[in-house]
């Protein structure tokens, strides 16, 4: 098993497996229940989306639902994009950060990666939503198209490359 576990790749997978459930643990048991940070995000992401629209002169409007927070386009006559717990990114946050705590490297640099990167991840979801509020005002009919694969692809690919950009920059692996 120690031999197994000296393999660069199987270590990454395990350590990885092993703080994913971790972190399922964490957060349904612990955050899930006891914290409103899931709302606090979605809210968040609500409102910075505004706040951007207002700077090029788009008026829009939220509107709360239980725990959902909608984004609504001022004379769209739609219902607006929800942002719910599902779709405001903290899962994703912690998958990014368990790729960067699971892959061989210097502390110094995941503690300051980390947070650029899950700075850059809600960037990507703050577009993404304000992305499908204009889908959704423009063509409706391609809304859920785009928001189950192209900007699931497109927030992937960002925790992606923010990865391989750290572990090719920051990593310690062997080259053989």
């Amino acid at each position: 098993m120690r031999k197994l576990l000296k393999n660069p790749t199987i270590k990454f997978l395990v350590v990885g497996a092993l703080l994913y459930g971790a972190w399922l643990l964490v957060y349904y048991l612990l955050i899930k229940q006891f914290t409103n940070w899931d709302y606090l995000l979605n809210y968040n992401i609500v409102d910075l989306s505004q706040r951007i629209f207002s700077i090029f002169g788009t008026i829009t409007f939220m509107d709360i639902e239980s725990d959902h927070v909608v984004i609504v386009l001022e004379g769209s006559g739609r219902v607006g994009v929800w942002v719910g717990d599902e779709c405001n990114g903290f899962k994703l946050f912690s998958i990014f950060s368990i790729f960067i705590v699971a892959f061989p490297g210097n502390w110094k640099t995941k503690l300051w990666f980390i947070p650029m990167g899950i700075f850059f991840i809600h960037l990507a979801n703050i577009i993404r939503v304000m992305s499908l509020l204009l889908i959704d005002n423009a063509y409706p009919t391609s809304l859920d198209f785009n928001h189950l694969y192209t900007f699931t692809i497109f927030v992937y690919s960002i925790i992606f490359l923010l990865w391989m950009w750290w572990a090719k920059k920051f990593g310690n692996v062997k080259k053989n």
